[in-house]
């Protein structure tokens, strides 16, 4: 039986890529993007190309390179339906700079990666900490989620 989980992705998943190397020196830190991994397989994230959406798992990805967490089943309908609802929003820019700089207010008009993970997990009832969305990184999103729950190796 697969899990609800979220995975983080170290900047080194590819290697030379000069944008993963740009994320990692503005965001300081090693992980770079989050997604939210249903039971079923799908995927719900945001990125630069598509904005916010659910898609397949890409079943070639290297784990070496990813971080998982258990997340509890019972969060999982919750967390689901909020992405759904934001499908189509979207790439949040601001978000990525406010977590770089300074927070600059959450945009109703997208999202990146870690604001649409960390607002999605926060609706559904996980008991994360209360920050500005727009501040948290990939890498805050996967501090916080450590003191909460176990990393898994699927």
């Amino acid at each position: 039986m697969r899990k609800f989980m979220i995975a983080f992705k170290h900047y080194q998943h590819e290697k030379n890529n000069l944008q993963n190397q740009v994320m990692k020196a503005l965001l300081r830190s090693e992980f770079i993007h989050c997604e939210l991994v249903f039971s079923d397989g799908k995927v719900g994230s945001s990125n630069q190309f598509t904005g916010v959406n659910i898609f397949e798992e890409d079943k070639t990805r290297n784990p070496f390179y990813w971080e998982f967490y258990e997340i509890p089943w019972y969060y999982e309908a919750e967390t689901r339906k909020y992405v759904a609802r934001k499908v189509g929003k979207p790439y949040n820019w601001g978000g990525v700079l406010g977590s770089m700089l300074y927070p600059i207010g959450l945009s109703q008009d997208g999202f990146c990666c870690a604001d649409l993970c960390y607002v999605a997990l926060c609706k559904s009832g996980v008991p994360l900490p209360n920050h500005d969305p727009e501040s948290v990184s990939p890498n805050d999103l996967r501090l916080m989620i450590q003191k909460l729950y176990p990393r898994i190796y699927p």
